[in-house]
């Protein structure tokens, strides 16, 4: 019997179905010579490597040019950070070092610290800086390529409608695809915040990574259907799912062309209430994708992503890149969350120790307020981008006002610092805070006197007020963002900030599921920050919703008991509403 059809599940990292002939990538890696080399040959082995970076940094150059001419400056950014990383010293002279001591080739050198440096981020707990390994390993296949003295394997010439197969795609991979040859992409490895995974979407590349292993058994030119909205890859489909997902396929269409049209129409309720909705963004060139989509701002800008290298951005640098940001969304506003890791996550950065519990550790504000001169130069440059336009500061897992105090203390001081410089910034900037933390949520009327706008980061606050770690499998299913008691304290921190009269708005993915938004409307969150993409159908259960049917909802689900009793309530209430205002897959599903 031959083969059959076959799912895999896997990751959804960028929407929409995508139906072609498999192109199994193979994945060609030089070998690193294990041999020593002879101490005369130190001096010849280090010409080699910086001739080998400097090759790859034109290389790369090379790229970004063309992905900027053929896909803007935007998403040509994600290659100022792998020209970044092929300018870290302490990786050029950690390498040369080994060379010289131990003496090995350059290959085996280069190979022992990137696998070291791969393997710091693969433990960090941050997904979007997690997701940086692919960029390294994208740096030193290229590296690697260079100092065998054979090219990057290229990719074969394709037809079109080809679904590209592979068990990792490299950022500078991926920029190569054409877009009318390559219709989706199928990864074993990888998360949605790769750069990858950031390239597919900007390329509108309806991807599934994290299969595991597709690559191995998908055979080059089987039919393949990959759904990018569920993250599952069908190979040899029947007849019936074919059909399915050919007409699912057709429908998108549809719905994309009536989201377009819409795009311009005011967010409101039904009966004609404001909600703003604002876009959480990792990286600037997702700015272009966020007012593509009707972004009213950004709701949370992560700051995360400038501290890739081993070497801690400056002033300057952190200033051109918040600057960028500000500038493409004025005269909408920015809100730049502080830097936000755990202290185990900048060993590099800050004298840390290992922690039995890092999420009620040494993280956040704690880091930034413990470590003052890390933090004034974030704040130092956030004061000065925001004179492009209107940028905020909030501070990150805050759990009370003395934390506040003090970070206000060193805004007050950088803004002096700046001033007796001659150097232009904003000392009016607002500050707010994120609501994550039970105890800023029960004390938020205090809170709401001190600054000037709350986020309610969901995430954590859901973690910290039901004791669950959503990423451990034995109890992630009792993670539930719409338990009545994670909903009380969320109506908690509206009704405090209405009555101190500042903005309360969430940028958690709660914000994301269209029964939650309903709900956090009705609790009086009128703003509302989500992922880029997320944007045009958020718009439409907005507008699908009246808010005063939103508030008694509300209220009704805060005496219920469970998650999934305020589900049922909110379809019973206004399921026919979002079914319209987010259709849904066919009624009963695939065949």
């Amino acid at each position: 019997m031959g083969p059959s059809y076959h799912r895999y599940v896997g990751v959804a990292a960028s929407p929409g179905i995508a139906i072609g002939k498999a192109f199994t990538h193979a994945e060609v890696r030089p070998r690193v010579p294990q041999r020593r080399i002879s101490s005369s040959r130190v001096k010849a082995e280090t010409e080699r490597f910086t001739e080998a970076l400097n090759s790859v940094g034109d290389a790369v150059r090379r790229t970004r040019d063309r992905v900027e001419i053929e896909h803007g400056p935007d998403l040509a950014q994600i290659f100022e950070a792998q020209l970044a990383m092929l300018a870290d010293v302490e990786v050029r002279d950690r390498t040369l070092g080994i060379v010289s001591k131990r003496f090995w080739p350059a290959e085996r050198a280069f190979a022992e610290v990137m696998s070291e440096l791969c393997a710091k981020f693969e433990q960090i707990e941050n997904e979007y800086l997690r997701a940086r390994v692919g960029d390294l390993r994208d740096i030193e296949q290229q590296v690697q390529n260079q100092l065998s003295g054979g090219a990057l394997p290229g990719l074969q010439t394709l037809r079109s409608n080809t679904v590209m197969i592979a068990r990792d795609l490299l950022p500078s991979e991926v920029a190569q695809l054409g877009r009318r040859l390559v219709t989706g992409l199928v990864i074993d490895i990888g998360g949605a915040t790769s750069h990858t995974s950031i390239i597919a979407r900007s390329l509108g590349l309806p991807t599934v990574v994290g299969t595991e292993n597709a690559s191995r058994r998908i055979k080059s030119g089987s039919r393949v259907i990959v759904d990018g909205d569920e993250g599952v890859v069908h190979t040899l489909p029947t007849a019936p799912v074919l059909r399915y997902f050919r007409s699912e396929r057709r429908r998108q269409l549809r719905r994309e062309r009536e989201l377009s049209e819409r795009r311009d129409l005011p967010s409101v309720t039904a009966d004609d209430k404001k909600v703003q909705l604002c876009a959480n963004i990792d990286l600037p060139q997702e700015v272009a994708v966020a007012v593509a989509n009707g972004a009213e701002g950004v709701g949370m800008c992560r700051t995360e992503f400038l501290y890739l290298g081993q070497r801690l951005p400056d002033e300057q640098q952190q200033y051109e890149s918040y600057r960028t940001i500000v500038e493409a969304i004025a005269p909408q506003p920015v809100v730049i969350r502080t830097l936000d890791l755990g202290g185990d996550k900048l060993s590099h950065a800050v004298d840390s120790l290992p922690e039995a519990n890092p999420m009620l550790g040494w993280r956040g504000i704690r880091i930034c307020l413990d470590t003052p001169d890390l933090f004034k130069t974030q704040i130092r440059a956030i004061l000065r981008a925001a004179t492009a336009g209107t940028a905020r500061i909030l501070l990150p897992m805050v759990s009370s006002l003395d934390e506040v105090d003090r970070a206000r203390a060193v805004i007050s001081e950088s803004a002096a610092e700046l001033a007796a410089a001659g150097i232009e910034h904003r000392d009016d900037i607002e500050l707010g805070v994120m609501i994550e933390v039970p105890s800023s949520a029960i004390m938020a009327g205090q809170f709401a006197s001190q600054v000037d706008f709350f986020s309610l980061g969901t995430n954590d606050l859901v973690q910290y007020t039901l004791a669950v770690d959503r990423g451990t499998a034995r109890v992630a299913s009792l993670y539930d963002p719409l338990h009545p008691a994670v909903l009380q304290l969320i109506r908690q921190v509206g009704e405090a900030a209405r009555e101190a009269g500042i903005p309360a708005g969430i940028c958690g993915e709660m914000a994301s599921d269209p029964e939650a938004a309903v709900v956090l409307m009705g609790l009086g969150i009128m703003q509302l920050s989500v992922s880029p993409t997320a944007l045009p159908e958020l718009k439409e259960v907005v507008r699908a919703t009246r808010l005063a049917d939103a508030i008694d909802l509300a209220d009704k689900s805060l005496h219920l008991t469970s998650g999934a009793q305020v589900r049922c309530l909110v379809q019973e209430r206004v399921g026919e509403a979002l079914r319209v205002a987010r259709p849904r897959r066919r009624e009963g599903g695939m065949p």
